[in-house]
């Protein structure tokens, strides 16, 4: 149970975290503070970098197996998307599926290093 409550901290802290950023980023786009290739590239950003700073904290808080730590919430959130997908009815595509890739790897590395370089010391 102690395990459910960590990694549902770490996902809606995750969640939070994209929508707000995602909100101030698409106000500065929306008002023309930035172009359309700065957009694009600032949307891809944000979510890889909030998937790898709460898969480091999610590695930090896990005693062993930090590659399987950030499969799982990577594979949870791309599960999120997908069902986002569906409900909006998107097209799934290469690029779907190539990002889905860097989210995986993303995270992973992230729960990886988490493990290794922060763990707390005897």
């Amino acid at each position: 149970m102690n395990y459910l409550k960590r990694l549902g901290k770490v996902i809606l802290f995750t969640l939070l975290s994209i929508i707000i950023l995602g909100l101030l980023l698409n106000t500065l786009y929306y008002f023309d503070i930035i172009s359309n290739n700065i957009y694009n590239i600032m949307k891809m950003i944000i979510v890889l970098a909030t998937l790898f700073i709460n898969a480091l904290i999610l590695g930090k808080n896990t005693d062993k197996y930090g590659i399987l730590e950030g499969l799982k919430l990577g594979a949870i959130f791309i599960l999120i998307m997908i069902i986002i997908k569906i409900i909006t009815n998107s097209t799934f595509d290469i690029r779907t599926f190539i990002y889905s890739i860097i989210i995986i790897l993303t995270t992973s590395i992230g729960s990886i290093i988490g493990i290794n370089k922060l763990q707390k010391k005897p």
